[in-house]
């Protein structure tokens, strides 16, 4: 009942809501990719394609939440690490952008402008892809710096149980954005890299 009442308390919360819908579209077209039935692999096919346009929706409210984000870190002054602090700026620099360019993207698809949809859409995508590499290499520093700390002498040193939990933290943010890397190359036109190839 524990496990059940986690995934209720998930399904409650809109970010949660959004990792199981997320999930659920990167499996059905990891599924459907290496199924050799036709006919499920079209269906779930479809099934993502309907579940990230729902995302889509939902994230032409998260402007202002993203903004809140920008401005409460600011200029990151209050930062000690440098490294993490330039990779922070850079992520919400690169995440603001995004959200507009994605709107245009959806309005010039749906026809409420008459631009094509095709370069905002790419350009959104180019975004995204950016926004995880930064946040790939700040994980990267992170863990880097969990070593360091943990090869420390004295006060410092971090205990077993913190440099367990921390790290388990971060190679699942890993996991996550990696995931969600994977997914993205495949959505860029072209041949380079995976393009296309997650998909019959």
């Amino acid at each position: 009942m524990a496990s059940f009442g986690n995934v209720v308390k998930l399904l409650e919360s809109y970010r949660g809501r959004d990792k199981i819908i997320r999930t659920t579209s990167f499996a059905s077209v990891m599924v459907g990719g290496l199924t050799s039935n036709s006919q499920l692999s079209q269906r779930l096919m479809k099934i993502s394609m309907e579940l990230n346009g729902c995302r889509m929706i939902l994230r032409l409210f998260d402007d202002l939440s993203m903004l809140a984000v920008s401005m409460g870190y600011g200029l990151g002054k209050k930062e000690n690490d440098t490294i993490q602090r330039i990779f922070k700026l850079m992520s919400n620099f690169v995440n603001q952008m995004f959200f507009p360019i994605e709107h245009i993207a959806w309005a010039a698809d749906k026809g409420l402008i008459s631009i094509s949809s095709a370069p905002w859409a790419l350009a959104s995508l180019c975004t995204w892809i950016s926004s995880l590499l930064i946040n790939i290499m700040s994980i990267i520093w992170r863990v880097v710096k969990l070593f360091k700390q943990r090869s420390q002498r004295g006060s410092s040193k971090l205990d077993s149980k913190t440099f367990k939990s921390s790290l388990k933290t971060e190679a699942l943010n890993f996991v996550e954005n990696a995931s969600n890397l994977g997914m993205a190359v495949h959505w860029l036109p072209g041949q380079q890299l995976w393009c296309g190839r997650l998909s019959p």
